[in-house]
Order: structure tokens, then sequence, then C-alpha cells
């Protein structure tokens, strides 16, 4: 028992003051032995204790327990002359470390599975800039400056250390998958919504997309289509199929393309041929209106129209071939034709593809056009070669004029020969024929049944050599051609 002031007394004796005295000695020596020993002591005493904190030495670690259940430990000291609080030990909370004050560590590690909490936008800083990194209570994390990592470092968790890897060149690599909360935005300090990402996944900017020169935006699951500006090259936007042998279709739509005829869709095929149309007849279905085919040069293109061309000025071209026309050319009155809405149109038949007929819309009236010249007598056209053309026959027994390809027309004859029935007959057709005997003379020519003349007696032609004489007729039906024959026209002597 050790000795205190209550145990001493004025009146004790000397036998009194020898048994405290070795009582005190034993309970010395009884905390020296039990320190040594390793075992625990109740610090009593040491201020106002309760025997609820012990303090113990085992292979020189000193172990300070507070025994009492979700009892701090608590460091206090002067800071000037003021009593602070510099460190509490929360043991209702695992034993956080609360301090008061900063700390100062060369370094600091954590557990694997440890973490660092600051409260909301609290900072994360160094010496020279305490608010580096500023964290919100949302978890937004803000840099008030570059973010640097070693040449070909890597940004990482505990399981993957190598998440993001930045090259020396600054490109950024991912191992995996980069995600961000709903409706998250990624921008710079001064545009912080630059991109924002929805919850279904749909990227909003809300500043300019640029991309530089020669680089593509790719579209399609296998890499279909491009769209590039091609500065090198053509420099031009261009707009590709990146499928080999593949067409390239762009499709126009008004409406969102709901209904019929809301749709035009270009596509160039393979090759080159391009065709435009309209889904007018079937939404999403289209029908070709225009087909251009490229050959060889420019002037052997081939231009195809579906429908009505029509026009409010000239239309001209180097060359119309009849054969590729189709469709109606609609007239109108300021083009000389007798009434708005007649038409030119191909002749019929795959013997008449070198004339045009002109159809009027008001008498529903036909008449041959031909390719040298056209007039336009009352609410007809007739067209047929120019009267400055003259056509040779081809000299042979049986001569056949085309009254299709001329009206008027010459023959030398070299024997005796027969003016067969023309072809291509139409009615209202006029001109003449010139009838030439060669060097020789003495050649006869008769008349093939068509060709009526006067008392219904075909003349007897001019014999004497290079004797000219003239057929003159003019197509009453297709079955009849009035005719009238001047004999040896020559110059006055």
């Amino acid at each position: 028992m050790a000795v205190t002031a209550s145990t001493v007394n004025t009146t004790d004796t000397l036998e009194t003051l020898r048994v405290q005295f070795n009582n005190l000695n034993s309970d010395v020596v009884t905390i020296d032995n039990t320190i040594t020993a390793g075992s625990s002591v109740a610090a009593d005493n040491i201020t106002a204790g309760d025997a609820a904190v012990s303090i113990t030495t085992t292979s020189g670690n000193i172990t300070i327990d507070a025994q009492e259940g979700d009892s701090d430990i608590i460091f206090k000291g002067t800071d000037s002359s003021a009593d602070i609080t510099a460190l509490t030990f929360d043991m209702s909370d695992a034993g956080k470390a609360i301090f008061n004050g900063a700390i100062s560590a060369t370094t600091i590690t954590l557990s694997a599975d440890g973490g660092v909490i600051v409260p909301d936008d609290g900072n994360i800083g160094s010496a020279s800039s305490t608010a580096a990194m500023q964290i919100s209570s949302g978890g937004i994390v803000t840099f008030v400056d570059d973010i640097k990592i070693k040449d070909g470092g890597t940004i990482g968790s505990a399981t993957g250390t190598t998440a993001i890897t930045i090259a020396s060149t600054g490109i950024v690599t991912f191992v995996d998958d980069i995600k961000i909360k709903d409706v998250g935005t990624i921008g710079s300090a001064t545009t912080a919504d630059a991109i924002t990402i929805a919850a279904n996944g749909n990227i909003s900017l809300s500043q300019n997309f640029s991309l530089v020169d020669d680089k593509e935006i790719v579209l399609g699951t296998n890499s279909d289509i491009s769209i590039k500006y091609d500065e090198t090259t053509t420099d031009s936007l261009v707009i590709s199929s990146d499928v080999n042998d593949a067409a390239l279709g762009i499709v126009y739509q008004a409406d969102d393309g709901a209904d019929a005829g809301d749709e035009w869709k270009m596509n160039f095929a393979n090759g080159g041929v391009f065709t435009f149309g309209n889904d007018i007849a079937s939404a999403g279905t289209h029908t070709t209106l225009l087909t251009i085919t490229p050959n060889a040069t420019a002037a052997s293109t081939t231009h195809a129209f579906v429908g009505i061309l029509s026009s409010t000025a000239s239309i001209s071209s180097p060359a119309i071939t009849t054969d590729a026309l189709g469709i109606p050319i609609t007239l109108n009155s300021t083009d000389g034709s007798a009434n708005a809405g007649d038409n030119i149109v191909q002749e019929a038949g795959s013997d008449e593809n070198d004339r045009m007929l002109y159809e009027d819309a008001t008498l529903d009236d036909i008449a041959t056009l031909s390719s040298h010249g056209i007039t336009f007598p009352g609410n007809r056209i007739q067209v047929a070669a120019s009267s400055s053309d003259i056509t040779t026959l081809t000299d042979q027994a049986i001569i056949t004029p085309d009254f299709g390809a001329s009206a008027n027309f010459s023959v030398t004859l070299g024997d005796n020969r027969t003016l067969a029935n023309p072809v291509n007959l139409v009615a209202g057709q006029s001109g003449s024929i010139f009838v030439v005997q060669d060097g020789t003379g003495s050649r006869t020519l008769s008349f093939g049944a068509k060709f009526h003349f006067v008392g219904g007696t075909a003349p007897t032609m001019t014999t004497t050599a290079a004797a000219v004489d003239r057929v003159d007729y003019i197509v009453e039906s297709v079955n009849a051609i009035h005719a009238v024959v001047s004999l040896d026209v020559k110059a006055t002597s």
C-alpha cells in the first residue's frame, strides 16, 4: 500500500512509520516488475484516472489503450498561451483521426482499400497552391491548372493500373470504356459544358465542331461512308462510299420523309452512272427521273429524263438524238407554235427514228417534222428537208425515194429505170425530183402506181443525152402522189 497524507499522522510511532515505508517499497517493486514483464498498468491516479486507460510496452512498442467503450484518445497542448486539442482519435468511428491543423508528411501511404475524404468543396494542393484541386459535394473535381504525368505514364486503379496511358506525343489510350454520369459534361475552364452526354447516349455540343484537313468522319458499323474536306487533291467536301465496288446513295427528306414525295435520292453507281429520283409513288421507294451516263467524251454523255421537260428559256444542244427522246417536248405560245400545250414527239415505229412529229393539242393533228426545217401553216406544222436541200438518189434498176429523209431529189439515169413508190409518205408533203440523162441518153423511166398524172397516163421522158426533166409532186395521201412533169428543162437560147 502506497504512503499518502491520509495514512501518516503526527501521533504515529516509529514502528508505524517503518511499516508504511515497507509497504511503499513493496508497491514500487511491484510496479517495476509489472512494467518489465510487459503487463498493463492501470493509470488510476495519473490525474483523475478510473483504471480505464492502460499503457503497455512490448518489444519496444508502446500501446495506449482507452478501455472504456467508444472512449476517444485526445492529444492536447498549448499553442502559444492557448490550450488546443491537436488530435483526436474517434473510437466510435473506428479510430478516425481528426487533426486540428494541417498534416505535413514526406509521403502518405494508404491501404489498398483506403481513401482520402475532404469536406464538401474541400481542396487538395501544395504549399504554393493549396487549392490546386477542389472536390465539390457532388464529386466534381476541378483543377486550377494542368495535369501532367511522365511520358508513357499510366493512370489506373489497384486492379487496372494501366487503365489510361499517355504517350510522349500526348496520345491518350484507354484500355476499357470511358463513362460519365447521366447528363454529364466535358469541357474546359471557360466552357464547362462544351460536351453533354444524355442518359440515352445522345451527345450535344454547345460550341463548333472542327475537323482538320483530310481527316474523316466515318459512318456505319462497317465504316461504310466517310465525310471529309479534301484540301490536298480536290479542295472539296468529299462524301465517299468506302466499301469496295459499292454505290453511294444520298437521300434528302422533307417532313422527315413521312409521306410519298417527301424524299429525293441521288445515287452514284460504281462506274459513274448518276440517277436522281423521287418517292412520289410510294414513300421510301424512289422512282428514277434522271439518268446521266458518262462516256468517253463529254459530248457523248447521255442524259435520260422521265416525265415532261419544260423551260421558260431557250434550251440549246450541239446535237439532239431523236432515238433518246422517249417523251414529248411541250411547246408554249412563245415558241412559234399555234397553241400552248402542243407537243413534239418521236414518231412511232422502228423505221421512223429519223423523224419527229408535231402534235397539236387543240386539233389533235399530227404532221411530220424533219431535221432540216420547221414551218407553221395555220394550226399544222409541216417538217421535212428545207427546199434548198436536194438528195441524190442512187442510180439502179429500181429507184425508191425516201420522203421521210428529204423532199427534193435528183438522179442521173445510166440505163432504163423504174421510179418506185416512195416510202414514208405523209399527206401534204411536196417537192421535186430532177431526172437527168447520162452522156449516152436514150434512157427510159417508168413510175410506180402511186404516181398519178393528168389523164392517168405517165409522160414519156426526154431521152436526149444530158437532158433534164423535173417531176413536181404533192402527196395527197399515203396511196396517191399527184405529179406533173416538165420536159427538157434548159436555159433559153
